[in-house]
């Protein structure tokens, strides 16, 4: 059963939501609303504790991580790539 998001999480959440899809924002120069993506890698279905946005389209859809990882990290660049940038993207 997985736990629910305690308040600083839920905080953290609602600035990367702020932010939009990074993708969008990187590639495309627009904003977009997003949705929670944590960075894949941390195994037996446990969340990583690294996170960024990412539009309904670019994390679930046809051109999303969640539809064909390699082929997104070859369009966009590494999941580690887009979270330092996001990192570094200030509103």
């Amino acid at each position: 059963m997985k736990k629910k998001p305690n308040k600083a999480m839920r905080e953290a959440y609602k600035r990367v939501a702020e932010k939009g899809c990074i993708v969008c924002k990187v590639f495309y120069n627009c904003y977009s609303e997003c949705e929670i993506h944590h960075l894949t890698g941390a195994g037996m279905g446990l969340r990583s504790q690294n996170f960024v946005g990412l539009c309904p389209r670019h994390h679930r859809g046809q051109d999303g991580v969640h539809h064909n990882t390699k082929r997104f990290e070859e369009r966009f660049g590494s999941q580690e790539s887009l979270l330092k940038y996001y990192d570094e993207v200030s509103d």
